[in-house]
């Protein structure tokens, strides 16, 4: 009755030190602080594309990408009173490439009213966008090299201005995780069923 026990023990904390994961562990991320943009009433919009930032990070080489995500404000809190001051803006990764958000006019027949960044409570709006497989792959050469710019056009009056915007990579499970974790099950149930 002890051998089956010990067995099992032994078997488990095998599996758990296997199973660790190494650089897999834990989700890459990198953030680019806030932008305020002064405000332009030039009248020649759209206007050409604004660098907020650069996303820096290192992948290491045995890490396996399962998503890309990335999350903002529209709007922010630098200047009391005006979190909603943001003019109506598209925004991309990788230059034009990927757009990611768009912060429009409240009002589509009255653009130059600013976006609704910060509605009845006058506070920043987020945002999330999840980069599809194909866009991912398109960016391969980018991720690679640790560095993916991020871009607005301002589309009208107004004024661009964003809180801090977070690039966050995650892992995919190792395959060998699966493996260990499936040998080990069959192996608990092995010995629960000679037990018995």
């Amino acid at each position: 009755m002890t051998k089956p026990i010990l067995s099992t023990a032994v078997l488990t904390t095998a599996l758990l030190f296997v199973c660790t994961p190494s650089s897999q562990a834990g989700d890459i991320t990198s953030t680019i602080g806030v932008f305020d943009q002064p405000a332009d009433f030039s009248g020649n919009y759209p206007l050409s594309l604004v660098n907020l930032g650069n996303f820096t990070f290192s992948i290491p080489s045995d890490f396996t990408i399962a998503s890309v995500t990335i999350s903002g404000t529209f709007g922010n809190n630098d200047v009391p009173g005006t979190t909603n001051v943001t003019a109506d803006s598209t925004y991309y990764v990788d230059g034009s490439t990927i757009q990611v958000a768009s912060c429009n006019s409240p009002d589509p027949s009255n653009p130059s009213l600013p976006c609704d960044a910060g509605g009845l409570n006058d506070q920043p709006t987020p945002w999330t966008y999840m980069l599809t497989e194909p866009q991912i792959a398109s960016i391969q050469s980018q991720l690679a090299a640790g560095s993916l710019d991020f871009n607005v056009v301002q589309n009208y009056y107004g004024a661009v201005e964003t809180g801090p915007i977070t690039l966050d990579i995650a892992p995919a499970p190792e395959p060998a995780t699966f493996s260990f974790i499936t040998l080990g099950l069959a192996g608990l149930a092995l010995l629960r069923r000679r037990k018995i």
